[in-house]
């Protein structure tokens, strides 16, 4: 592809991009990937507030919505991208309300309710805390994991969906795929969404990714993700199983980003029980069994960078992730006499072997406004 050919490439996916952004900002119902404030203006005596004006303030990207309760105080901001708000209620005759930390959770309502109370035009009251995020408007049962969650819990070779096994009624389905089994149903029948994209294997249907070491999305680009185990609505798509909608980091108006580096070796681990090998003691001609450590390096390493193009409006992130494991593979002989009286004992020998595998480098870049 020429040169010419490839910029027109790119301009047109920007421009569907943003086309199908806008389209998506005008919808008026919660989608599976973001979330909503939701409550009713009352004062200190319990009597509801119409007509309050609220301001919704995105801490991160600047984003800033505006609306009004109705006659019956009621207000609701869809549509939210997952991240932390400050909200700043204001009504004619009471003191300001601010809250400030308003946590917003993937496919989750985040209650808010102001209280006012009577002062003077220049106090505020503010509301530094807040309680977590309890769904009372559907039957669903959701576990929602945030990017402390993320960086925090150890998983191996950062499989972030892993982490959904720390949701109850979700274990692994044993089988050494790296699949996970929800209320033990087949693995075939969960759906798994990106940022509201399918993301599975269309052959097997299941997981994309499945025994690869690496995963299609880097650990480091997911901001949250939340595991629906039963019970949810039809907007989640297909699935018996279970539901697992993650959603990618934003870039906000700050540089911000991230480098890491993951070594594991075999020669920093212990020994392991299954690993040994027989040797032969010439001056007593018996066989000891010994531990080894068969070769077993793993290697992780990346980064992730994100910021604005466009202060408030356009927001950009790029992460790179590569993969690099040394597997280990140890053939036992049944018989440690046969093994060392064979012919080819000078090749024999060699029972412990490794080899490697190398992932191809993970790129995502990903815009949002």
């Amino acid at each position: 592809m020429s040169l010419k050919k490839s910029r027109l490439v790119w301009l047109a996916l920007f421009l569907l991009t943003l086309t199908l952004g806008w389209a998506n900002r005008q919808g008026s119902a919660q989608t599976s990937t973001q979330g909503a404030i939701a409550g009713t203006t009352a004062d200190a005596s319990g009597g509801v507030v119409p007509a309050a004006k609220l301001t919704i303030h995105n801490d991160a990207t600047g984003f800033t919505l505006e609306l009004v309760s109705d006659s019956s105080g009621f207000f609701k901001a869809p549509l939210l991208e997952p991240g932390t708000y400050s909200v700043t209620a204001t009504a004619s005759g009471f003191a300001t309300f601010r809250a400030s930390t308003v946590t917003v959770q993937v496919g989750q309502v985040t209650e808010i309710s102001p209280v006012f109370s009577v002062a003077s035009s220049s106090a505020t009251v503010e509301v530094a805390d807040q309680v977590p995020v309890i769904n009372a408007d559907s039957p669903d049962f959701t576990d929602t994991l945030n990017l402390r969650a993320l960086q925090s819990i150890p998983i191996n070779n950062r499989r972030w969906s892993s982490l959904a096994m720390t949701t109850p009624g979700v274990v692994s389905d044993s089988n050494g795929f790296g699949l996970v089994s929800v209320r033990g149903i087949s693995t075939v029948l969960n759906n798994i969404e990106i940022d509201g994209a399918d993301d599975n294997q269309a052959f097997f249907s299941e997981e994309r990714g499945r025994t690869r070491e690496a995963y299609s999305t880097s650990a480091s680009a997911v901001r949250e993700f939340a595991v629906n185990t039963g019970v949810y609505s039809a907007e989640y798509g297909r699935a018996a199983g279970g539901v697992i909608t993650s959603v990618t980091k934003s870039g906000t108006n700050q540089i911000h980003g991230q480098a890491y580096f993951w070594d594991r070796e075999s020669n920093w681990a212990a020994f392991n029980d299954y690993a040994a090998e027989s040797f032969l003691n010439p001056a007593t001609n018996t066989y000891k069994s010994e531990p080894i450590k068969p070769e077993d390096l793993r290697k992780i390493y990346g980064f992730t960078v994100g910021g604005a193009l466009i202060k408030n409006k356009l927001f950009w992130i790029y992460t790179y992730d590569q993969h690099t494991h040394v597997f280990p593979m140890v053939g036992v002989p049944a018989s440690p006499a046969a093994f060392y009286q064979a012919p080819d004992f000078g090749l024999a020998k060699l029972s412990t072997n490794s080899y490697r595998l190398t992932s191809e480098p993970m790129v995502g870049v990903y815009l949002r406004f």
